[in-house]
């Protein structure tokens, strides 16, 4: 008689750790924001409260807060951000949130205060803050992507169409544009900063350029991210990640879902593999121990979970991502990373119903000591 197979031993789903998605509300007391307006397209983490803020894009545009920490456990809808569909850039400055977001009339910086709530057993309040625009960013163009200096008092980013790279001031909105990076509209729509400030980006064929701090000049490199030959043309990166300890740079492409690694002060590049036949990697974090892990698939995929391990060498496929608590969700389409203070790692659902999907990476078993021969 053939051995029974059974589902287990087919391993499609998550290898290694435990997915779980939470819904974007307080379960039981608050409803998430309507279908078509949860896509998480950006992510910031302010360290201090272990508050981690999203920006979604849609319909309409919301800012919501992501407290999951002691008693907490919860996603709150900030409010939707007065005539945009898309947050582009999130910064935490002091006591404020600074985010740029973008509507059919271009881009505007707003503020608003920081997401503070309490939480008891039986009582518990989380106010929901006024939403400012600020200034001007651009005028009758949206914002690809953008991200934020360090310390949150300025963000550089590339307009949607026609890839001008500016420079905004988080604090007055005051813009610089600072160029042009193709013509042909060739050009990445994901940025990085890495561990010393100097901002990454991707444009014509295959081609790289920086931007160091301080700097209006942008430096086209000569140097091509890795792609399959003959596909310089179509490449682009889709997604980054910095080591915040090596600082390392690590990039994922359109349209082919290759990896690499950047090193920021020698340009070396090292092409690292292609974590399974899907294609377009969407978004990359690293781990407190130093692996890199990452989501590939097009929106017509279902999403495939991956890590590198920089000491070994080696690209796993980790399987489908799946929730079995609290809500049982299969993953799909994701847009981007970050890990969090205790080592957890966040990632922004990016479909038409979303959710803050939360990942615990497994712990190493410890080797039982060799005996001693006496």
């Amino acid at each position: 008689m053939a051995e029974e197979m059974s589902w287990h031993s087919l391993r499609e789903f998550t290898r290694e750790g435990l997915m779980v998605a939470l819904p974007l509300c307080f379960p039981g007391q608050s409803e998430p924001p309507p279908a078509g307006e949860t896509a998480i397209k950006v992510m910031a983490l302010n360290g201090y409260t272990d508050t981690l803020y999203m920006g979604t894009e849609g319909e309409k545009a919301h800012l919501l807060a992501g407290l999951i920490h002691q008693d907490t456990g919860v996603v709150h809808d900030m409010g939707t951000i007065p005539d945009a569909t898309s947050v582009d850039a999130l910064s935490v400055l002091g006591e404020d949130v600074r985010f740029l977001a973008s509507g059919p009339d271009g881009a505007r910086l707003y503020k608003t205060q920081r997401c503070i709530g309490s939480f008891l057993i039986q009582e518990w309040g989380l106010p929901r803050r006024p939403i400012e625009e600020v200034a001007v960013v651009l005028e009758g163009e949206g914002i690809g992507h953008a991200v934020a200096s360090a310390d949150g008092s300025e963000c550089v980013g590339v307009s949607a169409e026609s890839g001008q790279v500016f420079r905004t001031d988080t604090q007055t909105g005051e813009t610089r544009i600072l160029g042009e990076l193709d013509k042909r509209g060739k050009f990445s729509r994901r940025l990085c900063v890495d561990k010393s400030g100097r901002v990454w980006g991707t444009c014509g064929n295959a081609g790289l350029w920086t931007l160091a701090p301080g700097s209006d000049e942008i430096e086209k490199l000569p140097q091509r991210i890795p792609c399959a030959a003959g596909r310089e043309q179509h490449t682009q990166v889709s997604a980054w990640a910095v080591d915040p300890v090596t600082g390392m740079v690590y990039g994922g492409t359109r349209p082919d879902g290759f990896m690499f690694s950047l090193d920021p002060h020698t340009r070396h590049m090292v092409a690292l593999g292609k974590p399974c036949r899907q294609d377009l990697i969407t978004c990359l974090t690293v781990g407190h121990d130093g692996r890199v892990f990452g989501m590939v698939g097009t929106a017509e995929d279902i999403g495939h979970f991956f890590c590198f391990d920089p000491e070994e060498r080696s690209l796993k496929d980790l399987g489908i991502p799946v929730s079995t608590l609290t809500t049982r969700q299969y993953g799909y389409h994701y847009a981007c990373a970050v890990t969090g203070v205790d080592g957890e790692m966040y990632f922004g659902q990016h479909e038409r119903v979303n959710y803050l999907w939360v990942y615990f990476p497994r712990v190493p078993q410890r080797k039982p000591a060799e005996a001693t021969v006496e």
